[in-house]
């Protein structure tokens, strides 16, 4: 899947890895004797599946098509696109499918391309049969003409019919999940379902391959209102799809004690009554291997977490869950405590392991909690997301084992509270982020107000709440520039860091100290780089901390390292677990920094509308 038009102005390339039993769609094989025009002007229709982007289909006018056929019927998933002169006009068309090659249905219309002079991704809400792709062209910004390179249409096996249910009421609907069996489809007609309390998904198990779905017709268009909402219980192999939700007074979605339950291309924009609504829970006994992916969450301002995982709150957590390439945006105003956009865990669970995967998000504006990440369990990974002038740090609040790495966090330089990362706990790993235009604290291993011990056995239930002393944490080969502050020891509460290690960061900031000790502490420092203001408050040598120019260098909108850097192949110490860097490049030599020095293709950047929510590829 190639990500397109990012944050910051650069080429992305990320793989999905297909997950929860999922069918993982691929690109169709289709000659060219099965691809047919309503015109050409010599340039034939067969052009746009030789795999030559020199040559192309072309013909001029409104209304011109040119149709693939796909040999059977098939489930379509998406179409690639690449156009004659991409990156200096637009092409505005229509996809539609058919089983017939006479009747189609249009799946999206008036669809405009972006820019560019690469192949472009164009999804839609996954078409069950058809064995007829259309794209009907309405010409381009320059002219009448509609000149396709090539053309590529992904999806799978067809799905098997007999199966589906259409709804078009409340009513209906609630018919249809009391019903449902492995690999039934509900499909939602657009309009608006509403009933007091929730439509229920109980007691329902799909399987990998025939999931139980509730999807809509219209991505969008079918409307969960009023005081309605969804509850999942005791159930499993639940896909939730294309729904949006307005209702208020209760969580939209429950998943309450289920487990491989999938929530995609939803969006969450619920009216808000003052009450303090958890927009999406998972919990229960039971609860493990969901995935919400490729949801729109904004717009939220009442008390309540956005994404709450709460587990049964007292012996057991959801396990093993995966948030991924979802917009989460315009959470606020700042609340002292309760608005965070995503909580993994709670106090009372905060010592159980969760093992949730939160990566490939895009956090814009998300203001409400100071933590607007607050992670409240244990060995949870947060990587490869993308944040955007958010108040707030990311925060290991309690638990242990977590790995905060490949994130890339960004501010503007003048919006107050946006900050970085925040730690307490023991045995964190902090690496390879990208920290730009913070004005708050980038990287701050906090003191603690509790001692729970090296190994954290020392506490009784009340302790859970507190912010507990930092033990072994490794911050190692991250970026922090042009920034009020760098990295930050022990700035709050009695107890200083114990046993932690800072090595091989990069800070350049023209104000405040860049190597901050409020407290002293037995941190191992080592390797690190600061330049550009006050270097540190404490007695550190050459080799603990270099006064350096880093001889940064603006590549696609980020500083990177020159090829005359000092930063190149000075790394020290042994930190296996970092074999790339934050663009996903091999490190070899290890750099000082989050970026190493290389000329291979770049797997991981900042992200960009297009590359999330629910009409991303």
């Amino acid at each position: 899947m190639a990500h397109r038009k990012l944050v910051i102005g650069s080429s992305l390339l990320l793989t999905l890895a297909p997950s929860l039993g999922f069918a993982a769609d691929e690109k169709f094989s289709i000659p060219g004797t099965s691809v047919t025009a309503s015109a050409d002007d010599g340039n034939v229709p067969a052009n746009t599946v030789d795999g030559d982007l020199n040559t192309r289909w072309s013909a001029e006018g409104d209304g011109q098509w040119i149709r693939f056929d796909l040999g059977a019927n098939k489930k379509v998933a998406y179409v690639k696109i690449a156009f004659l002169n991409g990156a200096s006009r637009t092409f505005t068309f229509d996809i539609q499918t058919s089983t017939d090659g006479t009747t189609f249905s249009t799946v999206r219309s008036n669809v405009t391309s972006s820019l560019s002079s690469s192949i472009q991704t164009f999804d839609f809400t996954d078409v069950g049969s058809a064995r007829y792709v259309r794209l009907v062209g309405y010409g381009n910004t320059s002219n009448a003409w509609n000149s396709y390179l090539e053309v590529e249409i992904y999806g799978s096996a067809a799905e098997t019919p007999g199966n589906v249910v259409n709804v078009s009421t409340a009513a209906q609907l609630t018919t249809a999940l009391t019903n449902a069996t492995a690999g039934t489809t509900i499909v939602l007609a657009d309009g608006t379902y509403t009933k007091t309390g929730a439509f229920s998904i109980q007691n329902k198990n799909g399987t990998a391959s025939n999931p139980i779905t509730l999807k809509a017709a219209n991505r969008g268009r079918a409307i969960i209102s009023g005081s309605a909402s969804l509850s999942v219980s005791g159930s499993s192999y639940v896909v939730i799809e294309g729904l949006k939700f307005t209702n208020t007074g209760a969580s939209a979605i429950v998943l309450d004690g289920s487990n491989n339950v999938r929530v995609t291309r939803n969006t969450f924009d619920l009216i808000e009554n003052g009450t303090e609504v958890k927009w999406l829970m998972l919990k229960g006994s039971g609860s493990h291997h969901n995935r919400i992916d490729h949801n729109d969450f904004g717009g939220k301002s009442d008390p309540g977490p956005v994404i709450a995982m709460d587990g049964n709150y007292s012996t057991q957590m959801t396990q093993y869950d995966v948030i991924e390439y979802n917009y989460f945006h315009d959470i606020g105003p700042r609340l002292s405590n309760g608005l965070e956009t995503l909580r993994l865990g709670l106090s009372a669970v905060s010592m159980l392991d969760a093992y949730a995967t939160v990566q490939y998000n895009v956090f814009e504006r998300c203001d409400g909690d100071p933590e607007f990440i607050s992670i409240k369990s244990g060995h949870n990974t947060i990587r490869y997301n993308t944040v955007v002038n958010s108040q707030g740090q990311l925060t290991a609040r309690h638990g242990n084992h977590n790995s905060i790495y490949g994130n890339f966090i960004l501010g503007d330089g003048t919006k107050a509270g946006v900050g970085g990362i925040r730690i307490y706990g023991t045995d964190h790993k902090v690496y390879n982020n990208y920290l730009e235009k913070l004005t708050d604290d980038a990287l701050l291993i906090d003191g603690g107000d509790f001692d729970g011990g090296p190994d954290s056995s020392n506490y009784t239930s009340t302790d859970l709440s507190k912010h507990w002393r930092v033990y072994r944490t490794e911050v190692v080969n991250n970026t922090v520039v042009n920034s009020t502050t760098g990295l930050v020891i022990g700035k709050k509460y009695t107890y200083a860091p114990v046993d932690s290690k800072v090595a091989n960061n990069l800070i350049r900031n023209t104000t405040g100290t860049l190597y901050n000790e409020t407290k002293t502490s037995n941190t191992l420092f080592q390797g690190n780089i600061g330049y550009g203001s006050t270097l540190n408050n404490r007695s550190r040598t050459s080799g603990e901390i270099r006064n350096v120019n880093p001889s940064l260098t603006t590549s696609n909108g980020l500083q990177k390292l020159s090829s005359t850097s000092p930063a190149i192949n000075t790394a020290v110490g042994t930190y296996a677990y970092i074999a790339e860097d934050m663009d996903g490049q091999i490190r070899s030599t290890n750099d000082v920094g989050a970026d190493e020095y290389s000329t291979a293709a770049i797997v991981h950047a900042p992200l960009s509308l297009e590359d999330v929510g629910p009409n991303a590829p």
